[in-house]
């Protein structure tokens, strides 16, 4: 089973380095590992601080087969 979470589920109106919607998708095996990778994508490109929105990113990660 693969997890993801996609930004835009969570931030509806966000946009990327380019001012288009963002549409970036975390992928990883494990809960952790998404929040991880999520938490530097939100601070990197959204210059969000992360440490307020994992419950978020857990709320929003899902399960899919491989």
């Amino acid at each position: 089973m693969v997890k993801y979470a996609r930004c835009n589920a969570m931030l509806s109106l966000a946009l990327d380095e380019n001012g288009q919607p963002c549409r970036y998708m975390s992928q990883a095996d494990t809960e952790d590992a998404i929040v991880a990778d999520m938490s530097a994508h939100l601070k990197g490109v959204h210059e969000l601080d992360p440490a307020e929105l994992v419950n978020n990113i857990r709320g929003i990660t899902k399960t899919t087969r491989k």
